[in-house]
């Protein structure tokens, strides 16, 4: 079943009288909450989830929410505007289509970008705190290609020096339906802010106050996992060096180079591995967090 007939099949789900059901910290998730992402649950898990998931789900996002606060992390609403974009590119719709698709299954919209807002400012959370924390030995990544059928990757021909590099993208967001003449408008701030680009360290800095644009966290990529133009763009650049503005679904984007090693003998494969390490821990200390949030939390049933 596609996206669009899962909502379209959840359009007449019953509705309940708003009321208060849980207090989280003081801060009330009512019946509606819980009905629209109930609601909301269903559809993206085919009818899986019913109303004590989307109630659990609410209570972490709601401690998600609070912890960010309490850290003074903040999501922009371009932020929240660009990850919609993109899910609903994901499901092969417009963002208008997928708003269009909620509205008539019952759901409000912002049901929905609540939930990426708490994921996006929980996901920045995690990443400050462990970044640090979260090592993937080289005898980590040797035990985890050992079980895999790596003849073809251990080939000599296969083992070559390749380009590891750090990224970041600066995304400058450009709303749907905009007018025709932004574009231009937003590649020429992307082409000013590359121009006065000092390094990844200071991209948040150079872009606070200007909520069009968002500044994504680091990520680590092979040259072989880049696609063709990223590649080619990036080739001639040395570290601290940003890339020429390219259009992308969410609006106008650079890449700026924070690091790039030389890495011999090695492989695509081995950089993947590293990365799902890195994640799997990564994800796993993100539970102990949130499940140390909830015990210390006050969460009250109605």
């Amino acid at each position: 079943m596609s996206l669009v007939a899962a909502f379209a099949c959840c359009a007449n789900c019953p509705a309940h009288a708003t009321g208060i059901k849980v207090l989280v910290n003081d801060e009330p998730i009512t019946s509606l909450d819980i009905q629209q992402r109930a609601k909301m649950m269903s559809i993206f898990s085919r009818g899986k989830e019913g109303e004590k998931e989307a109630t659990d789900q609410l209570i972490d996002e709601a401690l998600m929410v609070q912890e960010a606060k309490r850290r003074h992390v903040t999501i922009s609403d371009e932020e929240v505007d660009a990850e919609f974009a993109m899910r609903a590119k994901a499901a092969k719709l417009t963002a208008d289509q997928f708003t269009q698709a909620m509205r008539q299954a019952g759901i409000s919209p912002q049901t929905f970008k609540d939930f990426l807002r708490a994921n996006l400012a929980w996901g920045r959370i995690v990443r400050a705190r462990f970044k640090a924390t979260v090592d993937v030995s080289e005898s980590d990544v040797a035990a985890a290609l050992a079980g895999r059928d790596t003849a073809a990757v251990a080939a000599p021909e296969a083992q070559q020096t390749v380009f590891e590099y750090r990224l970041q993208a600066i995304l400058f967001v450009i709303p749907a339906n905009a007018a025709a003449g932004l574009e231009a408008k937003k590649k020429a701030e992307a082409n000013a802010f590359r121009t006065a680009f000092q390094g990844c360290d200071h991209a948040l800095e150079q872009a606070a106050g200007n909520p069009g644009i968002v500044v994504k966290p680091q990520t680590r990529r092979e040259e072989g996992q880049l696609t063709p133009d990223l590649k080619k763009a990036l080739a001639s650049l040395e570290v601290g060096g940003v890339s020429d503005p390219q259009r992308v679904p969410e609006g106008v984007q650079i890449v700026a180079v924070c690091g790039k090693n030389a890495i011999a003998g090695q492989t695509e494969a081995t950089v993947e591995v590293r990365e799902e390490i890195g994640n799997e821990r990564g994800k796993l200390l993100a539970r102990r967090y949130l499940r140390d949030l909830r015990s210390d939390a006050v969460i009250e049933y109605r």
